[in-house]
């Protein structure tokens, strides 16, 4: 006798990923589709108006596509493993400021106000990683606040228990999120609202992504909000690597400088990314939206 029952719970939720990536997929090929339909017929050469309207809809809808495919291979590469964290001492200051200048062109188009407290504390972080996670949850809190609102991004270094930890905090006056509703938005494709995906341009991937950034950094990532008052997403990182990973990182020093030596070759360090040019390439990904 074997129990299947582990395996049907697998095979339901492939099932379900499938039909949900599917939908997701064809809904903004149809848009395409029937745009460029339109233009391809000559129908619209007399109405130039509309068919720069047409043009525009389905250059939304391809850019739309493009973040969905990026999204998934991004959630799949680093929930598979394939993808790791670089930790390194990094300055938490520096990357909430390069992430609000990232996201400053976005407010000011959605009236909104985005302010920064930057703490001026190291943390033990991948820099490209942590700037995504704070430039998604910026962007969310950007695109569900209403005109005139405002988002504020700080962080505060722990003490007591949760010693060795800073928390940063990302804050809106938002419309809040429903309490039954809270756990679900940190799903695939999970949102408040099931016309958000179209009206805000989100794919629903970006903060099940933040979270699994987040934990493997060893941190959590939640929120906190109330239903017309706004919501406040934290998440948090430590300032500094585990005896376990300085153990772990010491043994493979020492692997890699048996492996050079035997083959009489030198181990130099790779070149790493500065903070300018990890903010230019996320500027870059958030260019037109």
């Amino acid at each position: 006798f074997q129990d299947v029952t582990a395996r049907r719970a697998v095979e339901q939720m492939k099932n379900e990923f499938i039909s949900i990536v599917s939908h997701e997929l064809r809904t903004p090929l149809t848009s395409i589709r029937g745009s460029l339909g339109l233009l391809a017929s000559g129908l619209l050469l007399k109405f130039p108006q509309k068919a720069d309207k047409m043009l525009k809809i389905a250059v939304e809808n391809n850019d739309r596509l493009v973040r969905l495919i990026n999204d998934i291979l991004d959630i799949e590469r680093l929930e598979s493993g394939k993808v790791t964290v670089e930790q390194n001492a990094v300055e938490l200051g520096k990357l909430m400021k390069g992430a609000t200048d990232t996201m400053q062109a976005m407010a000011s188009d959605n009236k909104v106000t985005l302010k920064t407290t930057p703490l001026d504390e190291m943390v033990w972080a991948d820099s490209d990683r942590i700037l995504q996670v704070l430039t998604n949850l910026l962007s969310n809190a950007i695109k569900f606040s209403e005109d005139d609102g405002k988002v504020r991004l700080s962080a505060k270094l722990l003490d007591g228990d949760e010693k060795g930890w800073v928390r940063v905090e990302v804050k809106d006056s938002g419309r809040g999120i429903p309490a039954d509703k809270v756990d679900k938005i940190f799903e695939r494709f999970g949102q408040v609202d099931a016309s958000d995906s179209r009206e805000k341009g989100g794919t629903g991937l970006g903060r099940p992504i933040c979270r699994t950034i987040v934990e493997q950094h060893g941190g959590k990532l939640w929120v906190e909000s109330t239903l017309g008052k706004g919501s406040k997403f934290m998440f948090t990182l430590p300032t500094e690597r585990t005896a376990e990973e300085e153990e772990e990182q010491e043994e493979k020093r020492a692997l890699f400088s048996k492996l050079f030596a035997r083959f009489g070759l030198s181990a130099g360090k790779p070149k790493e990314k500065t903070l300018e040019a990890l903010v230019e390439e996320r500027q870059e990904a958030f260019r037109g939206l």
